[in-house]
């Protein structure tokens, strides 16, 4: 699907409300009724504005889709790396620049497609409880070992399926 038709779909532009019903979402109007039909010159102009206008418009969607779907553009310019995972109802991403990966790692880590994992995973987990305020340390570091020994067990079930 091409230029501004995509905005349209599912009826009238105009039943659309807001900004779009007032610009038609690309779709410039003839200043004389019947003039951009009448296929003179000033039709053409009309129908190739209009053209212009769709394209323009789709491309920033385009865009706009794109920036979605990859975020962190000044990280990925300065040559940052990116991990993508996900579950049912979640997702992340992890990025890191050069010198992070160039760090000092253990051998299983080596073997991982994130660098340093064990580092990442415990910037994410410490520091994630809930009510930190009403906790001592001793059971916010409890609960870390808890969810630790959750991840342990997961991972033993999950060799399990594979063997």
């Amino acid at each position: 699907m091409r230029g501004g038709d995509h905005a349209f779909r599912g009826g009238d532009p105009a039943s659309r409300g807001g900004d779009h019903a007032l610009r038609g979402r690309g779709r410039t109007r003839a200043a004389v009724p019947g003039e951009a039909e009448a296929g003179g010159c000033g039709g053409a102009a009309a129908r190739a504005a209009d053209r212009f206008v769709e394209d323009q418009l789709f491309d920033e969607d385009v865009r706009a889709v794109v920036a979605l779907m990859r975020p962190h553009r000044r990280e990925r310019l300065l040559g940052w790396t990116e991990y993508r995972t996900g579950g049912a109802d979640f997702r992340a991403t992890i990025s890191w620049g050069e010198a992070f990966e160039r760090a000092p790692q253990s051998d299983g880590e080596r073997c991982l497609a994130v660098p340093r994992l064990v580092e990442v995973m415990a910037s994410i987990l410490v520091g994630s409880v809930k009510d930190l305020d009403e906790l001592t340390p001793a059971q916010e570091f409890d609960i870390y070992r808890g969810v630790i020994r959750d991840l342990y067990f997961r991972v033993d079930g999950m060799q399990g399926c594979y063997e």
